[in-house]
């Protein structure tokens, strides 16, 4: 199976998944059940309720960053965008498929935004 048929996969088949129609309007924070602490340019988060620990490279780090209840999907994507040299499609790939893994796991939480 290629990389981006498991992207797609992976993005679908939780209840809980980004809704990529709605990316102006869904705003991402960390969960109650997250810690987490920057280390020379990495991020750690810990689940709080499984003892779990997982490690954020730059650009996850830069991702975690801005998901404060602040900022929709679209908004953090214009970020990495402006940040790294990076084609849009594939920076947008990238952030669905760790936000959707971040949810998954029970550290982010998403809410759409009331307008």
């Amino acid at each position: 199976m290629s990389d981006s048929l498991e992207r797609t996969l992976f993005m679908t088949d939780s209840k809980d998944a980004v809704d990529c129609t709605m990316l102006d309007r869904i705003i991402l924070r960390p969960s109650d059940d997250a810690q987490s602490a920057n280390m020379e340019g990495e991020t750690v988060l810990l689940a709080l309720s499984t003892g779990r620990y997982y490690t954020l490279n730059r650009v996850g780090s830069v991702i975690w960053e801005h998901c404060t209840g602040q900022n929709t999907v679209r908004d953090i994507h214009a970020k990495l965008c402006e940040d790294f040299e990076v084609a849009p499609e594939q920076a947008l790939d990238d952030l669905i498929v760790l936000v959707n893994q971040l949810v998954q796991e029970g550290l982010l939480q998403q809410e759409v935004k009331k307008v």
